[in-house]
């Protein structure tokens, strides 16, 4: 978790789940946390390299939901924005990623959450 500053209180260590359509080109991306934190969002992959060793970065833009009040949002439906460095290798994956949850000033309070996800998978290709 990212404490860029004293408006950032809540700590949302934990494990996370995430599943992509697909790595490159446009697809669908769902995260789940142990945490209460949960997003569907857009994404596009857009490859760095194209040899045994695969990396791809992948912006992301959806919709986050929050199951608990959490006091840096004061709403439980939020903006979900993230960005993913992927490095592939066969069907292994090791990710570094960067998520922001923001209520794009809809609600009375939107100090907003930083986080950041280091994620090892299985792409099944």
């Amino acid at each position: 978790t990212l404490t860029p500053n004293a408006a950032h209180t809540t700590s949302f260590d934990g494990a996370m789940l995430e599943a992509s359509t697909c790595e490159r080109g446009p697809g669908v991306n769902l995260k789940a946390a142990t945490a209460g934190l949960y997003s569907v969002a857009g994404h596009y992959g857009l490859p760095l390299t194209d040899g045994p060793v695969q990396l791809t970065v992948t912006p992301q833009l959806g919709i986050g939901l929050l199951d608990h009040p959490v006091p840096e949002l004061s709403t439980t439906v939020n903006v979900s924005l993230g960005l993913q460095l992927l490095a592939g290798y066969g069907h292994g994956r090791l990710a570094l990623g960067y998520w922001h949850l923001s209520n794009a000033g809809l609600g009375d309070v939107n100090a907003g959450l930083d986080l950041l996800t280091v994620m090892v998978g299985w792409a099944f290709h």
